[in-house]
């Protein structure tokens, strides 16, 4: 799945950390990908088109470690995902959102706000939209499995 990572799933709970990938997602597979080297060579301007991409994946990157840390594999699963990347994100926070047993209305509120960069969702809802800090990441996810 392009733009998706996860962490194998035993039991327990889902997150998500949306953040977008550093490279160009235009196609499927090996077509359409521009990566920063190649954007660097082909256009000579200096300026790197993926650094902002890049802050968010340090940030999230944080958030997933701390996670990790506090919490064991069969507790967690852990999916990384790119806000671009709707066909699989939207469905699937949809689905959680509603097994979870939210109403219709409030699941299409998670799908929508699922999309931001740097949103941890539990469970279908969203917890946290750009965490301040990894352990403010983690205090939002501790606080949606003891609801």
């Amino acid at each position: 799945m392009e733009g998706v990572t996860t962490t194998p799933r035993t039991r327990g709970h889902h997150v998500m950390l949306v953040r977008q990938w550093d490279q160009q997602v235009g196609g499927s597979g090996c077509c359409g990908r521009l990566t920063s080297t190649a954007a660097e060579t082909l256009c000579r301007t200096g300026e790197d088109p993926y650094a902002a991409a890049r802050a968010d994946m340090v940030v999230m990157g944080e958030v997933y470690r701390a996670l990790r840390e506090r919490f064991d594999d069969d507790v967690l699963e852990i999916t990384v995902v790119d806000p671009r990347n709707t066909t699989w994100l939207l469905p699937s926070v949809w689905r959680q959102a509603r097994a979870g047993g939210l109403s219709v209305r409030e699941a299409l509120r998670q799908v929508n706000r699922a999309t931001s960069p740097c949103a941890v969702v539990v469970d279908g809802r969203v917890v946290a939209t750009d965490p301040a800090s990894p352990q403010q990441a983690v205090a939002a996810v501790l606080a949606e499995l003891a609801r």
